[in-house]
């Protein structure tokens, strides 16, 4: 498994038109074609991995966590229900794998350099976060500094605040999807949301 870019880009769910395709495949590898699974680690393995490293921050680790969620995919597979989308339940998965890891670590979970979140239902973030409409050697330099700042500011979010806020910023899921994920209710997901995009705010007040 190879290291994926260590920023995340907004990504949606996979197309509607996949589900009957992956309904057909989990159904040969219940079957005992185990060899079928290999689809589902070339469709979601990036994905998974930019979730996990951005939690994790440490590529070797992400990395590692990646097979885990697989793994433990493929092993659980005859517990999917299909009543959320596969790539649904795999973020479940993996969400709970990186919190499996932070107890056997008990490191400090934390984002690194991030560029700039869209805006969103939980409330405006300065927009001046990625001055990058340039190439010249001060604007990069100022981008380093300005995503730094990002990642200090991410620190004070929990770790399910940020699960959350990449879910909903990076990977564009809805309200709903990141339920279906989490487990959480749709007002605590928005109130999530929101505390992290206050707390970006006051910490980023200096960047608007």
């Amino acid at each position: 498994m190879t290291n994926e870019e260590r920023t995340p880009t907004p990504e949606g769910p996979a197309p509607s038109a996949d589900r009957e395709r992956e309904r057909e495949i989990i159904g040969r590898v219940r079957a005992g074609e185990t060899d079928a699974f290999e689809y589902f680690v070339r469709t979601y393995q990036r994905r998974v991995f930019r979730l996990v490293f951005t939690m994790v921050r440490d590529a070797s680790e992400a990395d590692s966590v990646t097979q885990e969620v697989f793994v433990k995919a493929f092993r659980a597979l005859g517990d999917f229900k299909g009543e959320a989308a596969f790539e649904t339940w795999l973020t479940r998965i993996a969400i709970n794998s990186v919190k499996d890891q932070a107890r056997r670590k008990k490191p400090v979970v934390a984002f690194g350099d991030l560029a700039r979140p869209e805006e969103g239902e939980s409330g405006e973030i300065p927009r001046r976060i990625d001055p990058t409409d340039g190439t010249s050697p001060e604007r990069e330099v100022l981008s380093s500094e300005i995503r730094k700042r990002i990642g200090a500011a991410l620190l004070d979010l929990s770790p399910r605040q940020r699960a959350v806020f990449v879910m909903k910023h990076y990977q564009g899921r809805s309200i709903a999807e990141i339920g279906q994920a989490t487990g959480l209710d749709d007002g605590t997901i928005k109130s999530h949301l929101f505390r992290a995009a206050r707390k970006l705010r006051e910490r980023l007040e200096d960047l608007r």
